[in-house]
């Protein structure tokens, strides 16, 4: 029997955009397409519900090791060097392929190394020739470099990345010991030198990490990311390196969060940036990225969703092309990690690369419209706003200047007030949270500081900023939790009618609640007993509210109600249900964080 295609499509004439949008106005009956069905980013880029065509992106088609498609990279910052040792091993023996080794010689934020020899002590045993060591040291950064080079054992082939970085360490802190210049100087010396022996190093990191982690906005994060890779350029041929070899020595660092479209995106438009930078150098150099997860995106609270965040980031890295993913502990947030927790940030990736084969294709994002329309997006608002930084003088000015600070400023807040209000939801924070969740177990360690402190600062005034301070999205509600820890406030949620009619508001009035620490006690009005709970919250449909609200409330604040709520938007019945006893009305959208804030006042958290 003869093959036969079965054209199943061939009666159907094929729709036009036109066809759609007629369908798309049928249905919203009146209401605004671009209020309705266009999401607006913290970039002001447009989101459309419907893609058809997109622009020319450039695309990354260098074929990957079938093996071992990218770098699965670990970070390692336990405070005791035989610990963060141990560590390392493990990673490395179990599927990681590179560690990065966070250092500071107090052992407050890393691992306490303040000489050659307490380096050498968290290496033993580790194939620095073969494995892939980088460094998170700061200003301690060009000392570093040169503890880690001998380690290499002058194996000019050892893939070593020193991953210079003073600008982001600045930008954090909003002071550096010494003039800000003299430490990209000094660090840019010392590449030079370490480059000539090492050829194939990572000599710079170029990150928008820190403006990332303060709250930025992804375009801004890609222009910081793009005018540090044109410092540390410009400081490393001024070192005495052509620009070829200088571009060759920067890596770039993206941050990505779970929100695994864009962070695909984000990837790519690096790349994009980065050709455009190489090409206006006049310089041939394939792009090198550096994807980690962000730090922003991970709660306290019910940390286990944080392992959905992260193999969002994880998915996005790989998918979008970067050469190195590093994903965090779903502990990160709490303490440091225990060896479970550094397993499963380990096996999160091998998951994805040798189970789910993400690295098997070539730009996978390649051709989906969305996608290459977002990342054409963001590859041009990260441009502008790298433009609007050069122009206002470099990085360095426009840190010293407050015009990096001041954009970031508006995208935090824009962030924090979709937080507040859970128009972004932080499923374990804001939306299902878990309020008898048990506590997650991490590891302790007292800090004991290096035998060495290394001094590193620099002749000359300190360079200063207005610090790009790193911040959390589920900070708020944490701090509500941790306010109703102790006392165990709860609100009875009063129903009204039948469960049809209640039980969309009350499952939103119990969440809401939930999310500052406040449990519900469930029943009718005649079901209210003060003694467990000083506030209460009327739960149905506006029909039923119509008919018994104003009966409910005068029965609930004769019972002793301290605060009566209203779940739902009153409407005309406003003055009405006020009169009758309603103290409050919540609905989505409001700001949650000052609802639960006044409900903890009134019960005494």
């Amino acid at each position: 029997m003869a093959d036969e295609t079965l054209k199943l499509a061939d009666d159907f004439t094929p729709p036009s955009h036109a066809d759609w949008m007629g369908l798309v106005d049928k249905t919203l009956k009146g209401a605004d397409f671009g209020k309705r069905l266009v999401r607006r980013t913290y970039d002001g880029l447009s989101i459309q519900p419907l893609y058809t065509e997109a622009p020319d992106v450039v695309r990354d088609l260098r074929p990957r090791d079938p093996r071992v498609p990218w770098d699965i990279r670990v970070a390692v910052a336990h405070p005791d060097p035989a610990r963060a040792n141990a560590e390392a091993l493990k990673d490395l023996e179990n599927g990681a392929v590179s560690v990065t080794l966070r250092l500071d010689p107090t052992g407050q934020d890393g691992i306490a190394v303040g000489a050659a020899s307490d380096l050498a002590r968290v290496l033993d045993g580790v194939y620095v020739d073969m494995a892939p060591v980088a460094l998170e040291a700061g200003f301690l950064g060009p000392r570093a470099a040169d503890w880690l080079a001998p380690l290499a054992k002058n194996a000019p082939a050892a893939p070593l990345a020193f991953h210079l970085d003073p600008l982001t360490a600045w930008a954090q802190a909003g002071i550096s010991p010494g003039p800000i210049e003299s430490h990209i100087v000094s660090a840019a010396t010392v590449a030079a030198r370490l480059v000539q022996s090492y050829p194939k190093a990572e000599l710079f990191l170029a990150s928008g990490r820190a403006a990332h982690e303060a709250g930025a906005a992804d375009s801004q994060e890609l222009g910081v990311m793009a005018a540090a890779a044109i410092a540390y350029a410009k400081a490393l041929v001024r070192a005495g390196l052509p620009m070829d070899k200088a571009l060759a020595g920067i890596t770039l660092g993206v941050s990505l969060d779970g929100e695994y479209f864009t962070g695909v995106a984000k990837v790519r438009a690096a790349k994009a940036i980065w050709a455009r930078i190489t090409a206006a150098c006049g310089a041939d150099v394939p792009v090198r990225i550096e994807a980690r997860s962000s730090q922003r995106m991970l709660s306290r609270l019910d940390p286990w969703t944080n392992l959905l965040r992260l193999t969002a980031a994880g998915f996005a890295g790989a998918v979008g092309g970067a050469d190195a993913v590093r994903i965090g502990c779903f502990t990160d947030a709490i303490g440091l990690p225990t060896a479970f927790a550094r397993r499963q940030a380990r096996n999160t990736q091998l998951v994805l690369m040798e189970e789910s084969a993400l690295g098997r294709v070539a730009d996978p994002a390649g051709g989906a419209w969305y996608l290459d329309t977002l990342t054409d997006q963001l590859a041009q608002a990260g441009w502008a706003a790298f433009q609007a930084i050069e122009q206002a003088g470099g990085i360095i000015a426009a840190l010293e200047a407050g015009a990096i600070q001041d954009e970031v400023d508006k995208a935090r807040a824009a962030r924090l007030a979709a937080v507040v209000s859970r128009k972004d939801g932080l499923v374990g924070a804001s939306e299902f949270p878990n309020i008898s969740e048990t506590v997650v177990e991490t590891e302790s360690a007292a800090p004991t500081p290096a035998a060495e402190h290394p001094d590193v600062r620099l002749p000359g005034p300190d360079s200063k900023c207005r610090p790009l301070p790193p911040m959390r999205l589920s900070e708020p509600f944490e701090a509500l939790r941790d306010r109703a820890a102790a006392s165990k406030p709860a609100v009875f949620l009063a129903t009204l009618g039948a469960p049809t009619d209640y039980t969309a508001r009350l499952t939103f009035a119990r969440n809401l609640f939930a999310a500052g620490g406040v449990a519900a006690e469930v029943g009718t009005m005649d079901e209210y007993d003060p003694a467990k709970a000083a506030l209460a919250i009327l739960c149905s449909s506006d029909e039923k509210y119509a008919e018994e609200a104003g009966r409910a409330a005068k029965t609930l604040k004769a019972a002793g109600v301290k605060h009566l709520y209203l779940a739902g938007k009153p409407g005309d019945l406003e003055r009405e249900l006020k009169a009758d006893g309603v103290d409050e009305f919540v609905f989505a959208g409001m700001d949650a964080v000052a609802v639960l804030d006044r409900a903890l006042s009134m019960t005494g958290a």
